[in-house]
């Protein structure tokens, strides 16, 4: 729905529909875990209550956050309800995320630095990285700006040319391998704009969504990406397993579908798998 000065509140899930589509994610082969986002998930009150739901179902939890929110209390009573791993944003490095990031990495559970470089920040890509060592993180998920939802409005001014994104994962992948912390594309990059090969600190991904990576938004509805907005079905109303026999095709689709003409003729395809699908 729709409130004044434009502003949308989109709704929240129950406890009890949370429990729900979690057990029936339990029921599903080799289903192994889940991470809990947003939006800001600590801004629910219940986020520990959440975490406690994904255990007892089975399934290991981890939690993507910003940060701004993330104080010792929280991080200690999440764990204590099962928490395994924080990805916690570490596009700007505040004195917040700084400390959001050192906690949890004191905490004794993983934590992944997640930093989105765009145009206004990649040449800090590399100090990003060793910040993010220092601090204690296990791993920098290195993601380059994609261009869909809210950031569709700011595609001019913050995504990056191929040259510039070059420029930060060299900067990163020097940091990576200096300061000894894995570090990996969380977006992934075409081969054929960048060659791996290029690179010995970073671990270059592929899309595993519609794979072994699926996105429930705040509905209950099941999508292959966050990015994508098509759903699927709804786990509140049918199983993880029917969703899936029903929309074989549309997932099959989404799996071999390519931006551009030339993938089809691309050697690398079976490597690539089409990269990022929304960039």
């Amino acid at each position: 729905m729709w409130l004044g000065n434009n502003r949308r509140v989109q709704s929240e899930l129950s406890l009890d529909e949370i429990e729900k589509i979690l057990h029936n994610i339990s029921e599903v082969p080799d289903a192994l875990g889940v991470t809990i986002t947003g939006g800001e998930p600590l801004l629910r009150s219940d986020v520990c209550k959440i975490v406690r739901l994904c255990r007892r179902s089975g399934l290991k939890v981890a939690l993507a956050t910003n940060g701004t929110l993330l104080t010792e209390e929280i991080i200690n009573n999440l764990i204590a309800n099962g928490l395994e791993h924080f990805d916690i944003g570490f596009t700007d490095s505040t004195t917040k995320t700084r400390l959001a990031l050192a906690a949890a990495a004191k905490s004794g559970c993983t934590v992944t630095a997640s930093v989105c470089i765009h145009k206004n920040n990649y040449k800090r890509a590399g100090i990003l990285t060793e910040i993010a060592a220092a601090l204690g993180a296990d791993a920098v998920a290195l993601n380059r700006f994609v261009p869909t939802g809210r950031g569709s409005f700011h595609s001019q001014t913050l995504q990056l040319n191929n040259k510039d994104l070059v420029t930060a994962l060299k900067l990163a992948d020097n940091a990576a391998a200096t300061a000894g912390i894995y570090a990996y594309t969380g977006i992934p990059v075409e081969p054929c704009i960048i060659s791996s090969n290029e690179f010995n600190g970073i671990l270059f991904s592929t899309c595993q969504c519609g794979e072994i990576k699926w996105a429930i938004d705040s509905h209950g509805n099941l999508r292959t990406c966050e990015q994508n907005t098509e759903v699927l079905g709804n786990l509140l109303e049918s199983s993880f397993i029917e969703i899936m026999k029903s929309r074989t095709e549309e997932i099959k689709q989404f799996r071999e579908w390519r931006q551009s003409e030339n993938c089809s003729l691309c050697t690398l395809n079976g490597d690539c798998k089409g990269g990022c699908r929304f960039r």
